[in-house]
């Protein structure tokens, strides 16, 4: 959308330029236009937009970037400087730039909002929306409701914008459809995650040299565990990644989940699918995601958390297999289900307006959105209808020049993206009744401030990082690592972070009353 305010102070200057030319009486066209171009130059602001793509990274992005520009620069005054990269290093690069001083704008928090936000490294946006991204509120209100910028509000200030999606994730079994039907099973036998034993047990005597059972698709060491235990057993992690401190239910008492007898529970599951066979032996450590197995041959299933029904569809181009998924629990809406993808801008950056500009447009501008995630038309996507895109013949995911079309959820606005040809579009519109009818935690809302207790969550994170990947992969006893686990964990400081959690809790709860 354009800036009210730039367009006037345009229009304003065109006036005044060409009353005063007149005024001369003088045949100035050659000088008016380059008075005109250089004013328009001088007014096109230049920001870093750093995205994370779950697809192939180009080589070349000039392309893509130029034709994001061709947008950007017309709709808004706006250059972007467009940066790609894969999720692995995704954070680890944007906080190089935040911490030496390099040109950073905007980018997503990919789980650690709270964290920027203790740390003072992003901007306050409360005064800058009204003005310059009002376009972008209402349709965030009108997809998921009015109190989703609740979750990104702290001490009264807005410090980011969610993502507009499918925001219910509930887990998924996403399976080797071929598979499963050359093992003689039938996908109706498989309703909870109780049923997947006997699947993976036929296909490992079916295929004995494939995984019946991988790590997810973006952490080649996550199994994709946690989720299924947080949304079966109704766990609100308050907003910070460690699991330290979680309310299991409604009780309102913060307890550590890994002391928990959900996770003992989840975990010791897990052990016995390593036992049976059905993981890898080196899933704890590996470098290979189940994406890269299952498009091999050599995978057959991976947990992920989607939303609508309409996604094996998506995976399955990128794996060049016939991929389908089966929900087996159920999701469940904590604070960080809305703000884990949140847009931000950098508290160094010297672009605040122009950053909320192009976020405004982001979020409502088709065209944009959908240059970002399938790149330039005839030559990464064709357009098949309103709705709808394929890639160019003979071309895949895997070998157009560009896509980051696995990057959907977390950029702008699901209801303006284009679908792979295929996809039913009632899917997207099945998205956002979601979002409003998913049953949502008590606490929603609650953002734990973790500025007390900095030291103690390093701590701990560093313990969650050593022995939390043994664990979810079932590679370790459990019996014998998990009181090891804990007891590392209390000596990081595990208790100041409950106690913490806890006394902001209650008082979070007494003002809601």
């Amino acid at each position: 959308m354009k800036s009210k305010k730039g367009l006037g102070s345009l229009l304003l200057s065109m006036v005044v330029c060409g009353s005063l030319l007149s005024a001369c009486g003088s045949n100035s066209n050659t000088s008016a236009n380059d008075s005109e171009n250089a004013e328009a130059s001088a007014k096109v602001a230049e920001i870093v937009f750093a995205l994370p793509s779950f697809n192939r990274i180009p080589d070349d992005m000039s392309k893509v970037t130029n034709a994001i520009n061709a947008i950007t620069t017309k709709k808004i005054g706006v250059k972007v400087d467009f940066r790609l990269y894969g999720p692995a290093d995704y954070a680890q690069k944007v906080n190089l730039a935040l911490q030496s001083g390099e040109k950073m704008d905007i980018f997503t928090t990919l789980g650690q909002f709270s964290n920027y936000v203790s740390k003072s490294q992003v901007a306050p946006l409360e005064e800058l929306l009204p003005e310059y991204g009002k376009e972008m509120t209402a349709i965030l209100e009108k997809d998921f409701g009015p109190d989703i910028l609740k979750t990104t509000t702290m001490d009264g200030h807005i410090y980011g914008i969610p993502v507009n999606k499918g925001m219910a994730l509930p887990t998924n079994i996403i399976y080797n459809a071929d598979m499963l039907a050359d093992a003689g099973v039938s996908a109706d036998t498989i309703q909870s995650v109780e049923d997947l034993p006997a699947a993976f047990a036929a296909v490992k005597k079916k295929s004995p040299d494939v995984v019946p059972f991988g790590p997810i698709n973006v952490n080649p060491t996550d199994t994709g565990l946690v989720n299924l235990m947080k949304g079966a057993s109704k766990v609100d992690y308050l907003t910070d990644t460690t699991g330290v401190g979680v309310v299991i239910g409604d009780n309102g008492k913060v307890v550590n989940f890994y002391e928990s007898d959900v996770f003992k529970k989840g975990i010791q599951m897990m052990r016995d699918w390593y036992n049976a066979g059905y993981l890898q032996k080196d899933t704890a450590t590996t470098t290979v995601n189940a994406m890269e197995m299952v498009s091999s041959g050599r995978g057959f299933s991976f947990l992920g958390g989607y939303s609508g029904m309409e996604v094996g569809k998506t995976l399955s181009a990128q794996a060049g297999k016939n991929m389908e998924t089966k929900r087996i629990a159920p999701f469940y809406f904590d604070t960080s289900a809305v703000n884990s993808v949140t847009w931000m801008v950098s508290s160094t950056s010297k672009e605040t307006e122009a950053s909320v500009k192009f976020l405004n447009l982001l979020y409502t501008d088709t065209d944009l959105i959908n240059t970002i995630l399938y790149g330039v038309e005839g030559e990464d996507y064709l357009k098949v209808d309103e709705h709808h895109v394929k890639f160019p013949e003979g071309k895949d995911a895997n070998t157009v020049p560009y896509t980051a079309m696995l990057s959907s959820g977390i950029v702008g606005s699901e209801s303006l993206q284009y679908q792979l040809e295929g996809i039913n579009w009632s899917d997207i519109e099945l998205k956002l009744k979601e979002n409003k009818d998913t049953e949502r935690s008590p606490y929603f809302g609650f953002i734990f401030d973790q500025s007390q207790v900095k030291t103690q969550m390093s701590a701990v994170n560093n313990v969650v990082s050593q022995y939390l990947p043994a664990l979810v992969s079932g590679s370790v006893d459990p019996e014998t690592i998990i009181p090891k686990f804990i007891s590392a964990l209390k000596d990081a400081g595990a208790g100041a972070i409950i106690d913490s959690k806890q006394e902001q809790l209650d008082k979070w709860l007494a003002a809601q009353k």
